[in-house]
């Protein structure tokens, strides 16, 4: 049995007590002695939270980008700057880049990428992931004639670039874990039976959607507006999956992606948990749709910060206002859970957090404001069951499970702040995987 001394639990100061992987009591502080458990934590009145959980994730090209070049904003920003990116990379082989936008040096050609790097493979990924970018290395190694892969990360997967995956997933495992995250759902496409074994293997609770690969989870669909598939068709493969006993997530960056979807799975007919990823842009028109096909929307409220500033200089101002929306999806009672599609975003659910209620770009400029929401909800968008993102945040009583985020400082400071320094300690299925020692 373990003690957390003088929490605040729903602005009340109490003892936590953890019996394995379950709350046990929540109790009047000081009226438990101390010497009763094998383990005492203090919190000296910081604010213990339901653990986070990020319902959007890319946990294997997470790891991936953390050992890849940054070749996008905020790092890079110039072509001057993407060139010192690469030339300072020390690989003998191929070289990884991630999170390029046009922004910096245009759309590169295959003479900019040879001017990059001449001898060495290189390949670029655009910050959207669904495209990279190669020079004549590369595409002689890969024996390709184009310089641009479109959805081709089954090709390009461990070709040439030597890369440690589990090592990777445990660094970033523990990363998430410094952020109060005790889980989160892989929504990667390509995962199969044996990838979710690898990632459920974790010290973080992992859920896994994938493809026809994998034989339990979601079932991801990924929609493009360039290569948009025939509703009947689309509708099929959404039977198929829920007469398997799968629910779908689909992509839907895009109004007509989001349109297709939504008409799709209510002529399928629904499950109950389908799920829409993104919904990057949904206006009022949607609303009823989205009730009719009865799903919860997974969108990033982070990337109003990290990419507000283009979408200002790119997005249709008609479409501006409905970028990534909060507070609308709440007044029309359509289920809302919080992710960050990290590596696409941060992976730190703080940042996202502060972006939901501030709806503030980098540049410190407005966008979409009136979708903001209480520090509050931004909480609860990340402290939803697992399998119900759209649901009711979890709550710190007896019976529930000790996945606990305990934070330095009560909420009425956090809520001021929302950043991730404010985690003291992580708690999983009763056990501290990290503990921060200024004590």
């Amino acid at each position: 049995m373990q003690l957390i001394r003088s929490a605040e639990v729903d602005g009340a100061l109490v003892d936590v007590l953890v019996d394995g992987p379950t709350i046990a009591d929540c109790r009047i502080p000081g009226k438990t002695p101390a010497t009763d458990f094998e383990a005492v934590w203090e919190a000296r009145g910081g604010a213990l939270l339901p653990g986070l959980h990020d319902h959007h994730i890319h946990l294997a090209a997470l790891a991936a980008s953390r050992a890849s070049v940054r070749c996008g904003p905020p790092d890079v920003t110039t072509e001057e700057e993407l060139e010192q990116a690469i030339a300072r990379s020390r690989s003998s082989g191929w070289i990884r880049g991630v999170g390029y936008h046009e922004s910096v040096a245009g759309v590169p050609s295959r003479v900019q990428m040879d001017a990059l790097e001449a001898r060495r493979p290189l390949r670029i990924q655009h910050r959207s992931g669904k495209l990279w970018y190669l020079n004549s290395a590369a595409m002689a190694t890969l024996g390709v004639t184009t310089h641009e892969l479109f959805r081709e990360d089954e090709r390009l997967r461990g070709v040439g670039w030597a890369f440690d995956l589990d090592a990777g997933l445990r660094d970033v495992a523990d990363a998430l874990i410094q952020c109060g995250v005790t889980g989160a759902t892989d929504a990667t496409p390509s995962n199969d039976d044996a990838q979710a074994e690898r990632l459920r293997g974790l010290p973080i609770d992992v859920r896994v959607m994938g493809g026809d690969a994998l034989t339990s989870g979601h079932r991801k669909i990924l929609l493009d507006d360039a290569v948009l598939p025939d509703i009947d068709r689309l509708i099929a493969t959404i039977r198929d999956a829920h007469e398997s006993g799968r629910d779908v997530a689909v992509h839907c960056v895009t109004r007509t992606e989001l349109i297709l979807a939504l008409a799709a799975i209510e002529a399928a007919g629904p499950s109950g948990a389908d799920r829409i990823e993104h919904a990057s842009v949904a206006d009022d028109a949607a609303f009823d749709l989205i009730h009719r096909a009865g799903v919860t929307v997974v969108t990033q409220p982070n990337f109003v910060f990290e990419r507000g500033d283009q979408y200002l200089a790119d997005v249709e101002s008609r479409d501006r206002a409905v970028l990534y929306r909060l507070r609308g999806f709440d007044r029309a009672g359509i289920p809302l859970g919080g992710a960050t599609d990290a590596p696409f975003g941060s992976p730190d659910p703080w940042l996202a957090m502060r972006a939901a209620t501030m709806r503030r770009t980098r540049g410190g400029e407005a966008l979409g404001e009136e979708e903001s929401v209480s520090a509050e909800r931004a909480l609860a968008l990340f402290t939803t069951d697992p399998e119900r993102p759209g649901g009711e945040a979890r709550k710190i009583m007896p019976g529930a499970p000790a996945d606990l985020c305990l934070l330095d400082r009560p909420w009425a400071s956090v809520q001021e702040r929302l950043v991730a320094d404010d985690v003291k300690a992580t708690f999983i299925s009763g056990v501290c995987r990290y503990h921060r020692n200024d004590d």
